[in-house]
C-alpha cells in the first residue's frame, strides 16, 4: 500500500469555471480512489486559483503511476519507507507508462526532445561485443537495474544513429554495456538497436517516457524503491504529462 498527499490546482479567469472544474476533479477522485479531501484554498490574483489537498491510498504501485499520469498531482509519499516489486510487476508499469506516453504523442505529433552530448567517436564493434566481463557484471547488477531496451532508429548510416543514441544515453545513472543492430534499409539506416543497459529506477522510468521504446524488459527479479524514489518518480511523470499536455494547449486549443 502506498499512501499520499496530493496537491490538485485548477486555475481560470473565470471564478465559476475554476470551481467548476475543481468540484469535477474532487468528484472524479472521491468516486475512483479511497482518498480524502484535507482542504481547500483559494487564491485571488490575476487568475482564480483552487488548490486541494488529497490524502490517498494506493493498493499497488500501478495505481499510484495511472493516478500521477491521470492528473498530474504535487506528491508527497508519506508511506512506505520502501517497497518490492518483482520484474513482472514492474515491467507491467513500464509497459503503460511507454503506451501511455506514446498514444499521446502519436495523437497530437508532439514529444520530447532527447539532449545530445558532444558525439564522441564510440568503438560500434566494440559496443558490439559488449564493454564488461562477468565480473564487472556481476558487480554491476548488485548496484544498478539491468535492462535490455530495444529502440528504433533512422538516420544515414548505423554509426550515425548508434552514436546519436549513446550519446543521449550518455547521462549519470545510466551504463551501457551492450549493444545489437538490425537494418531493414539497404543505403541507409532505418531498423532496431537493442540496448543492453544498467540504471538507477529513476532514469529507467525517464527512458520509457522519453524513448518510448520498441521494448523495455527488466531483468532483475526483485526491484526495492525508496519512498524519496517513489515520489520523484510519480512527480516527474505527471510533471512530464502536463508538460505534452500544456505544450499540446498552447498549440491547438484545448485537449479533447
Amino acid at each position: 500500500m502506498i499512501k499520499v498527499l496530493a496537491m490538485e490546482e485548477v486555475k481560470s479567469n473565470s471564478k465559476e469555471l475554476a470551481n467548476k472544474e475543481f468540484e469535477k476533479l474532487k468528484e472524479d477522485i472521491l468516486k475512483n480512489y479511497k482518498a480524502k479531501l484535507n482542504f481547500v484554498d483559494v487564491e485571488e490574483n490575476e487568475l482564480y486559483t483552487v488548490v486541494g489537498e488529497f490524502e490517498i491510498e494506493f493498493d499497488n504501485f500501478l495505481e499510484y503511476i495511472e493516478f500521477c499520469l491521470k492528473y498530474s498531482p504535487d506528491v508527497e509519499v508519506l508511506k512506505p519507507s520502501k517497497i518490492v516489486l518483482d520484474k513482472e510487476e514492474l515491467n507491467k508499469v513500464l509497459a503503460f507508462v511507454i503506451h501511455t506516453f506514446k498514444e499521446f504523442t502519436n495523437k497530437y505529433k508532439i514529444g520530447f526532445n532527447v539532449y545530445l552530448k558532444d558525439k564522441k567517436d564510440y568503438d560500434i564493434e566494440k559496443y558490439k561485443n559488449g564493454l564488461y566481463d562477468d565480473e564487472e557484471l556481476y558487480e554491476l547488477e548488485e548496484e544498478y537495474i539491468r535492462v535490455k531496451a530495444v529502440f528504433e532508429g533512422e538516420g544515414k548510416s548505423e554509426k550515425e544513429v548508434v552514436a546519436n543514441l549513446l550519446s543521449s544515453l550518455d547521462m549519470d545513472n545510466i551504463i551501457v554495456n551492450k549493444i545489437l543492430t538490425q537494418n531493414y534499409e539497404k543505403d541507409e539506416f532505418k531498423g532496431l538497436i537493442g540496448v543492453d543497459l544498467f540504471c538507477k529506477p529513476f532514469e529507467l522510468f525517464e527512458i520509457a517516457y522519453k524513448y518510448q521504446p520498441v521494448a523495455l524488459s527488466v531483468q532483475k527479479d526483485k526491484i526495492t524503491l525508496s519512498l524519496s524514489e517513489i515520489q520523484d518518480i510519480g512527480n516527474e511523470l505527471g510533471g512530464a504529462i502536463f508538460e505534452l499536455s500544456h505544450a499540446v494547449v498552447n498549440r491547438f486549443g484545448n485537449i479533447k
